[in-house]
């Protein structure tokens, strides 16, 4: 499955599925993790955090910990939460900020604060 986010300019991300079970690829990308607002649709994430990496495999376990412990000290369980990936091989960590600030500007997403 994939979504599209983005006002003024839409992203194309991936479901890479489960937080709790994910394994990272060695890749660099602009990721999200979310819940699902409302189980009757199947595409309605909401975003919790956005975040980027220029190997997901080595950065994303320490940068989604904040995730992890925010919803799990609000009584949630870990198994809501999902992670969408847009790759973005070979680019900078500036391409990649851009995104990231973008989705983050227009979502909102509570643990970006």
């Amino acid at each position: 499955m994939s979504i599209s986010w983005g006002v003024k300019e839409r992203f194309k991300f991936e479901s890479a599925g489960p937080l709790y079970s994910w394994q990272p690829l060695s890749v660099a990308a602009v990721y999200a993790v979310t819940f699902k607002g409302d189980p009757e649709k199947p595409k309605a994430h909401t975003i919790l955090y956005v975040g980027h990496a220029r190997d997901l495999q080595q950065e994303m376990p320490d940068q989604t910990r904040q995730v992890r412990d925010a919803w799990e000290e609000g009584g949630h369980d870990l198994r809501d939460l999902n992670v969408f990936v847009h790759a973005m091989p070979g680019s900078g960590a500036g391409e990649r900020a851009a995104v990231m600030e973008q989705l983050v500007s227009e979502y909102r997403p509570r643990c970006n604060r």
